[in-house]
């Protein structure tokens, strides 16, 4: 069934396998059935209410409600719900992941709002179908989670949408260019870092000069983590006849899948990136004692080797500029000390220190995952569990020098870890402790510390 239940109903597999089990030799026990993912489904309409989902009456599903459990059957077991009260810590533990298609500012109290994110940091999986981006405004969190917010639709036609991961679950079945017809929105509060983008507007096969954005960035899809968690959003959805077809049944199913159990992305380098490190070499990196690079080269990434002294890249970075980079801390005994676990970290031209170290779980110190050392404690534990990879995104603004060379102002930083903000467009009024040099000129190597541990890095 579709309707929101308290409790949900035993399978009717399962039950055959529980009698199977009672005829069946130890030899020849019976394949364990993979039970379906549990989705909640609110689509509550605070603001505009879409004919997809108008009920006819209230215990009637609406269009895009019976859909989505018909097309889905096996894979997700949806409970859909126009109520926003099941928004609350108790209930969210009930389900895997939590889908909304919702408008307008949502009748959730702050404690439940505070809930919802919490429990997506924790390792829940946020899904958002078209409008998900036109509600809650006024609440940050949700929109920074989201990644954008609706700012018109110029479109409603058929358009070509350029598929940008072909590998990605939600987008694998499409090919390289997927001709459609929907409502088309444009957005504002949206970047495409740290997003993941996978689908958008086909510039060149469409005319998008009644778009409004000056880069000309009309992504329609993408997703990102969010600490433990994820987040995948598709903007499509506003069309019944949408609804219907199985290209996009399988991109919002599979984008719900991938919430919840797919990997975490690694970021391609976009087209005009200087590429630092690829995992194909080190020939770009040195120790900061000038000797060449002597950690090892693992599979993509390269690891800390004790003992052989901090890495700086050869190019010199000045201006301001977006830094990506992932690492991976390793797993040391509990017994450790504080500073003792997975500790690194990446100095931005040499002399800020995002640190790098095992703090999950732990109430957070600027000397912690995430912290600018010794200057800003990151606002959000964003961190995942020591061995597995995680991701920073800085947007470094460099210190401004008058034309004598003496600072004007001070370096500004905006960091992500994991997808979420930590620290947004702080002061970092010097150097950081352990910076290879205390001037500060506005030019300097990305330097990864060599704190004795062996710590990983990729894709920088």
């Amino acid at each position: 069934g579709a309707a929101l239940s308290k409790e949900p109903p035993m399978k009717k597999a399962a039950l055959i396998a529980l009698l199977a089990l009672a005829t069946l030799s130890l030899s020849s026990a019976p394949k364990e059935e993979k039970e379906p993912l549990k989705l909640l489904f609110l689509t509550h309409s605070a603001g505009y209410r879409h004919s997809v989902v108008t009920r006819p009456d209230p215990e009637t599903l609406a269009h895009a409600e019976r859909l989505l459990v018909e097309s889905s059957k096996g894979r997700l077991e949806v409970d859909c719900t126009q109520d926003c009260s099941v928004i609350n810590a108790e209930n969210l533990e009930r389900y895997d992941a939590v889908l909304f298609y919702t408008t307008g500012e949502l009748p959730i109290s702050p404690e439940d709002q505070t809930a919802l994110i919490d429990w997506v940091r924790e390792g829940g999986a946020f899904c958002g179908v078209h409008c998900a981006s036109d509600t809650f405004y006024k609440f940050a969190d949700y929109m920074e989670m989201v990644g954008g917010a609706f700012d018109g639709h110029p479109w409603h036609e058929e358009v070509t949408m350029k598929v940008e991961d072909k590998g990605h679950a939600s987008t694998k079945h499409l090919g390289d260019k997927w001709v459609m017809n929907d409502e088309i929105y444009q957005f504002k509060w949206y970047r495409r870092h740290p997003n993941h983008v996978l689908l958008s507007l086909d510039t060149d096969a469409f005319d998008v000069s009644r778009g409004k954005r000056a880069d000309k960035d009309y992504a329609n899809s993408w997703c990102k983590d969010q600490g433990m968690g994820k987040m995948f959003y598709t903007a499509l959805g506003h069309r019944e006849d949408v609804w219907t077809n199985p290209l996009f049944q399988e991109h919002l199913i599979a984008g719900i899948e991938w919430a919840v159990n797919g990997p975490s992305l690694s970021t391609p380098a976009p087209e005009d990136a200087i590429v630092l490190f690829d995992g194909t070499s080190l020939d770009g990196w040195q120790h900061q004692s000038g000797k060449d690079a002597q950690w090892k080269l693992s599979g993509d990434a390269m690891q800390v080797t004790r003992g052989n002294g901090n890495l700086v890249s050869k190019a010199q970075l000045d201006g301001d500029f977006l830094l990506h980079v992932e690492f991976k801390v390793p797993v040391t005994p509990e017994t450790n000390g504080w500073q003792n676990r997975g500790n690194s970290g990446v100095y931005v031209q040499g002399r800020y220190e995002v640190q790098v170290l095992d703090s999950l779980g732990l109430e957070l110190k600027s000397g912690d995952c995430g912290g600018i050392y010794g200057k800003h404690i990151a606002s959000v534990n964003a961190c995942k569990p020591a061995g597995e990879w995680q991701s920073y995104d800085i947007e470094f603004r460099s210190p401004r020098l008058d034309a004598d060379g003496k600072k004007t102002e001070h370096v500004r930083m905006t960091v992500w870890h994991n997808g979420l903000m930590i620290h947004d467009d702080v002061e970092v009024d010097g150097t950081t402790t352990a910076a290879m040099a205390g001037d500060e000129p506005g030019v300097g190597p990305i330097l990864l510390q060599d704190h004795g541990h062996s710590v990983e890095y990729r894709n920088i």
